[in-house]
C-alpha cells in the first residue's frame, strides 16, 4: 500500500519531530543562560537553578542540532512531496476548511519545519540580543508542534480503516515513543561532533536516561500491539508475520535487538572519556531500529485479511 517514500517520510518526519520536541525543551532550559544572563554555581542554591545547570549546553551544540533537525524535517517533507507527485495537493490540503487528522498533521508538519528553521537561523547568525521570553515561547510552540507531528505519523496509519492490524491506539503510542527516541538519537548524533571547552556529560546522561525510559515504554507498547494482534482473527496473520513469519528476522534482529536492546544497554555505560564514539553507536542503532519499525509495521498491510479476499470471505462467512 505504501512505497519506500512514505516509509521514509514516516521515519524522517517522526525523527525530526522528536528532535524538535527535545530541542524545544532544551532551548527553554537554556534560554536565560544563552540569551539573558549566565548562570553561575554561586548565584543561588535554588533547585531550579541547579536544574538549569544540569541542562546547560554550549552554543555549538544548538547550532549543529538545529541544523540536523531542520534538514531531517525538510527531507521528510520532500519525500511526501515526491510521493504525492503534485505539491499543490499539500496547498489544497492546508486550505481545506474541514478539520481532520490529516489536515492537523499537515499543519503540524509545516509548523515544525518553520520552528526548526527559525531556531537554526538564530543559531547560525548568533543573535544573543533576543529576549529569553521570546525564545521560551518559540520553544513551547516547537514542543507542541513536535508532539503533534509525532502523533500524526502514527494516526496516519491508524486512520486507514482498510487495515485491521492498525486499528488500535497502541500503534500511535509506539510511533510517538519511537519518534522521541529517534529524535534523541539525532541530538546525540549532533553532540558527538561538538567541540566544547568543557565536557557537558551531565546533560548527555540525562538525555540517555530519558531515552532509556522511552525505549522501555516502546517495548511495552510493542508487546501490547502484538498481543492485541494475536488475539483477533482478522489481525493474527499480520502479527504472526512479525513474530514468526517472513519479517521475523528483520523484526527480532533489526528492531528488538538492534533498535531496542543494544542502545538500551549502551546508554547505561556512557563514560566521560569516550562518550563521542559511544554516542555515535547509540545513535546509529536507534535510528536503524526506528526505520525498521516503520518498515515492518507498514509491511504488515500485506498480511492483513482485508488484503486477502479469500481469507476475508472465509472469516465473514463464519
Amino acid at each position: 500500500m505504501f512505497n519506500t517514500l512514505i516509509i521514509c517520510y514516516l521515519f524522517l518526519g517522526g525523527a525530526g519531530a522528536g528532535a524538535l520536541t527535545v530541542m524545544g525543551a532544551l532551548e527553554c532550559a537554556n534560554a536565560r543562560s544563552r540569551f539573558g544572563y549566565e548562570i553561575c554555581a554561586a548565584s543561588s542554591p535554588d533547585r531550579r537553578v541547579r536544574m538549569r545547570q544540569a541542562f546547560t549546553l554550549p552554543d555549538d551544540f544548538f547550532t549543529r542540532s538545529w541544523s540536523i533537525c531542520f534538514i531531517v524535517l525538510a527531507t521528510g517533507m520532500l519525500c511526501l512531496f515526491a510521493d504525492l507527485g503534485r505539491p499543490d495537493r499539500i496547498i489544497n490540503l492546508l486550505a481545506t476548511p474541514t478539520p481532520s487528522a490529516i489536515t492537523v498533521g499537515a499543519y503540524a508538519l509545516v509548523c515544525s519545519l518553520v520552528c526548526s528553521g527559525a531556531f537554526a537561523l538564530l543559531a547560525l547568525f548568533e543573535t544573543p540580543h533576543i529576549p529569553p521570553l521570546a525564545i521560551i515561547v518559540l520553544g513551547v510552540v516547537s514542543v507542541a508542534s513536535g508532539i503533534a507531528t509525532m502523533t500524526y505519523t502514527g494516526v496516519l496509519l491508524q486512520s486507514m480503516a482498510s487495515i485491521l492490524f492498525w486499528q488500535t491506539p497502541l500503534l500511535p503510542a509506539v510511533f510517538v515513543l519511537s519518534s522521541l527516541s529517534c529524535g534523541i538519537a539525532l541530538v546525540l548524533l549532533a553532540t558527538s561532533f561538538v567541540e566544547a571547552r568543557y565536557a557537558f556529560v551531565k546533560p548527555i546522561v540525562w538525555l540517555c536516561r530519558v531515552d532509556s525510559v522511552a525505549i522501555a515504554f516502546e517495548a511495552v507498547c510493542l508487546v501490547g500491539l502484538l498481543a492485541w494482534g494475536m488475539a483477533g482473527e482478522g489481525t493474527r496473520l499480520a502479527a504472526e508475520s512479525l513474530i514468526a513469519g517472513d519479517m521475523r528476522w528483520l523484526f527480532w534482529a533489526g528492531l528488538v535487538v538492534g533498535g531496542l536492546a543494544v542502545p538500551l544497554a549502551l546508554e547505561r555505560f556512557v563514560t566521560h572519556g569516550n562518550y563521542r564514539t559511544q554516542l555515535l553507536w547509540i545513535s546509529a542503532f536507534l535510528l536503524a531500529g526506528g526505520f525498521v519499525l516503520r518498515y515492518c509495521i507498514v509491511g504488515t498491510a500485506s498480511y492483513d485479511v482485508t488484503q486477502m479476499p479469500e481469507l476475508f470471505f472465509g472469516l465473514a462467512s463464519r
